[in-house]
């Protein structure tokens, strides 16, 4: 048996995983696959969508199910299959953002599908979100969007996106999962999607207990991710909430924040 038998370490990837440069460093790589190799089992939490993980699965090892669109859906790449998933009901999320879009004719409105993504509503802040995830960006009038959705995103200046969000929430918070991701990025998700819920759902898909789970977080998105677990770690550059529901603050993005917490798991579970 390996010291890490029943043991998974979820974590998310930008602004945690991933340098200031959106790389994987040699340190955290060699760090997940020593984790590997002594039974550990390891995957990512992610608002990333399922096309832009791809980038990266040439050089990330991941033996467990990944939790991508911000806990929208769970998705084993290994086997090319949804374990798990939360959509939207497409009649009234389509209502919804006509509704945002109507109201505040600045926001850029970012629709995904499980295999797709639209742009309904373009900004600057959209075009710079695209382009960083290295998607190409297809403006389509929202009524022409394929169905189902997964997920949508909103975007637009900080200041401006307090009085956007109290909206929704005033207005659609019985009915939806939102919340930002960073002041200028809310999201708009099914009821009951989150990293947290998506987190338990890849430990069920594993036989894992959660009781064994270790998570890694930055930003207010992981709040969910962070309290479903047995221990969770936060890097030094995490917003104040997250660094407060850490167990333990590891070196930051750029300094190999994953290989810190396979070593603090190393004096957790000693080799028998």
């Amino acid at each position: 048996m390996g010291r890490f038998d029943g043991v998974m370490i979820l974590t998310d990837m930008d602004g945690t995983l991933l340098d200031s440069q959106s790389r994987l460093s040699p340190e955290n790589r060699d760090a997940i696959l020593q984790f590997i190799a002594q039974g550990g089992r390891f995957s990512v939490a992610t608002g990333r969508v399922k096309r832009a993980m791809e980038y990266f699965l040439p050089n990330l090892p991941l033996n467990a199910p990944a939790v991508l669109f911000n806990g929208s859906t769970v998705y084993d790449f290994q086997r090319g299959k949804t374990v798990w998933e939360k959509r939207l009901d497409h009649g009234p999320a389509l209502a919804f953002a006509q509704d945002i879009m109507g109201r505040f004719p600045w926001v850029g409105v970012e629709v995904f599908l499980a295999e797709d993504e639209y742009v309904a509503q373009n900004n600057d802040r959209t075009r710079r979100h695209f382009q960083f995830v290295r998607l190409e960006l297809k403006e389509k009038n929202i009524l022409e969007i394929p169905q189902p959705w997964v997920k949508f995103n909103l975007t637009g200046q900080a200041e401006q996106m307090g009085e956007l969000a109290d909206y929704c929430q005033n207005r659609y918070g019985r009915q939806y999962f939102m919340q930002f991701s960073t002041s200028d990025f809310y999201e708009v998700m099914a009821a009951g999607a989150n990293k947290g819920a998506g987190a338990l759902a890849a430990c069920r898909a594993c036989g894992l207990s959660p009781n064994h789970l270790y998570t890694l977080g930055d930003g207010y998105n992981d709040k969910e991710l962070m309290e479903c677990a047995k221990m969770c770690f936060a890097p030094e550059n995490a917003a104040e909430p997250i660094r407060r529901l850490a167990h333990r603050i590891l070196p930051d993005n750029d300094h190999h924040t994953l290989a810190a917490a396979v070593q603090a798991l190393e004096e957790l579970y000693p080799e028998q």
